[in-house]
């Protein structure tokens, strides 16, 4: 028998009970519904040979590396054959959103004293005790926890080094239905009044809304809505903005092999990339590493202690999602809202540029450095789809008018646009980080920089071969399904060649390509083609007229009828 919420139930009926007998009763007792969006992360490994209830709201504290994690222990693909659902029923401690409640508070120096007042607080020498009592959230259904997976890739695809193993963990959910949990509090009678207990409840509602519950929050995991509050009050200094985001791809996975899933995860990669590429170009690997931590937190710092980050991303899920195409080879639709939001000083000068940066020149997930065309197999003569294709959007205000318009975002196909965004960029970084700002890098690394990657748009395919309003191939034929870019890094020259091209090898001895190519619907006039290709090199150390494979590549590049150069080194 699940008795999840059973305490709530009894303790809100001897809070009515109590109300009709005496004044001080009335109005302590607060409780509403409020839902888990996605997955909660649990803050501790679970284990089932331990309690049959285990938190999924519990503060995240530093993992001690010299232990190692406990999910290390543990292989992803037999955990998922033998353990892909635990036997233990998830809750969010009311101590954890005591701990939110407190931790939003303090963000908020008008609602700080006020906060300690009525929440309590400790000195040195004294305990304060609070009059509000935080009580277990329990979902409404017995919920159990579920296998989730994060999968390092930043030295296989930064750095171009062996590829990581993902780790698995446990979450409150399975990512496919929302959860309802019941969250309430109550005031301690005669220590508090109706007006302080409803005062805290509106902490609760904001505090819950805007972080979400357990670890991995800054990820998306743990986002949470309630019917009551339509939008949170956001964070003094730290705005966020939302993207409309449309992603065709060849497929991205969690823990289940066999089950199409994006994650929030697959987009805090695909940031916390991006930002490391930019940062290597302004600063040595170690303040690179450094920078990078203080933006989305590590486990290590340098000196063995985990550092919290500061950019925050939530994935919202639309209708559309993980939609399978209607002809073959068959790829898959996801329809959302990506929120990112970090503090003001870095945001829109620092962080947004790289988002405009990488959606200009690849996709999100598997796949990502390809556009989605049709491949032929060699071993069997099968078609399939690979690659991707992102879209993001976001509303700005007409000019001279309150009225809204949707754009695309990215950057326009002009050297000169491209150019002056990354020099606002690098001033930015140079003024924010001036004691780390070091230019002429040129690490073996995917470094984005003027002088370290070289940016082309070339012309084909000749038509967009997706029908993005029906999910299907208008185009079937694969050849037609690539532009000039693609056909020339499947020239054989280039192709499965480690320097450049990449090789999916299996057995863990895969290769990252150097070369990412992401399709644009922009005529080319003089090729007579309605798409073009954005084609990124990184050098990765090497210099544009050396001997090397990636050096080849460009001068190949380069020769491309009307190919034009938007963006960093030329032959």
């Amino acid at each position: 028998m699940y008795s999840g919420n059973r305490l709530i139930e009894l303790l809100e009926k001897q809070h009515e009970m109590r109300s009709q007998q005496a004044e001080k009763y009335k109005g302590l007792f607060k409780k509403s519904t409020f839902t888990i969006q996605w997955r909660a992360k649990v803050g501790s490994f679970p284990h089932p040979d331990l309690e049959t209830i285990v938190s999924a709201g519990e503060p995240c504290g530093a993992w001690k590396l010299n232990n190692g994690r406990p999910e290390d222990k543990r292989n992803v693909g037999k955990n998922w054959d033998f353990l892909s659902v635990l036997p233990l029923n998830g809750y969010i401690p009311g101590s954890s959103i005591r701990g939110l409640v407190r931790t939003w508070a303090k963000q908020r120096p008008e609602i700080k004293p006020r906060m300690l007042e009525i929440l309590g607080f400790q000195d040195k020498e004294n305990i304060t005790p609070g009059k509000i009592e935080f009580l277990d959230a329990w979902p409404e259904i017995a919920t159990k926890l579920t296998l989730d997976i994060v999968n390092p890739q930043e030295h296989f695809q930064v750095y171009h080094q062996r590829q990581s193993k993902p780790l698995s963990f446990y979450t409150l959910g399975n990512g496919e239905k929302p959860i309802n949990v019941t969250v309430a509090i109550r005031g301690i009678p005669g220590k508090v009044t109706e007006t302080e207990v409803e005062e805290v409840w509106e902490w609760v509602q904001q505090a819950l809304s805007l972080y979400g519950v357990g670890s991995r929050t800054a990820s998306g995991y743990g986002a949470i809505k309630t019917a009551n509050l339509s939008k949170p009050i956001i964070d003094p200094n730290y705005p966020v903005k939302q993207f409309d985001f449309i992603l065709y791809s060849q497929g991205c996975y969690g823990a289940d092999p066999n089950s199409p899933d994006l994650r929030p995860a697959h987009w805090r990669g695909w940031l916390r990339s991006w930002v490391l590429r930019f940062l290597l170009g302004v600063m040595s690997q170690q303040n690179a590493q450094k920078t990078l931590g203080e933006l989305f937190g590590t486990l290590d710092a340098g000196d063995g202690k985990s550092r919290k980050g500061c950019v925050r991303l939530e994935m919202i899920k639309e209708k559309t999602w993980g939609e399978v195409s209607g002809n073959q080879p068959r790829f898959y639709t996801w329809k959302g809202h990506l929120k990112i939001s970090a503090p003001k000083d870095i945001f829109n000068k620092i962080v947004l540029p790289i988002v405009k940066f990488a959606v200009m020149v690849g996709g999100v997930g598997r796949g990502w450095r390809r556009p989605l065309h049709i491949f032929v197999m060699n071993n069997n003569g099968r078609s399939a789809a690979r690659g991707t294709y992102l879209s993001l959007t976001h509303k700005i205000r007409k000019p001279d008018s309150n009225e809204y318009q949707v754009k695309l975002y990215g950057i326009a196909c002009n050297p000169s646009d491209w150019q002056k965004l990354y020099q606002d960029w690098q001033s930015a970084v140079q003024l924010q980080w001036s004691d780390r700002y070091a230019l002429g890098n040129n690490p073996t690394a995917e470094v984005f920089s003027p002088t370290t990657c070289a940016i082309y748009l070339v012309p084909e395919p000749c038509q967009e071969p997706l029908d993005r309003q029906d999910f299907q191939w208008s185009i079937t034929n694969p050849t037609d399904t690539r532009g000039c870019g693609m056909n020339l890094i499947y020239d054989l020259k280039y192709k499965r060649k480690i320097d450049v091209g990449g090789n999916a090898a299996g057995g863990g001895n895969a290769h990252c390509s150097w070369v990412s190519i992401k399709r644009v619907n922009i005529p080319n006039k003089e090729q007579n083609t309605n798409c073009q290709e954005v084609v990124c090199l990184f050098m990765g150390g090497q210099t544009p007229n050396s001997s090397h494979l990636r050096s080849s590549f460009l001068n190949d590049l380069v020769q491309i009828p009307g190919a034009v150069r938007l963006f960093g080194v030329q032959p």
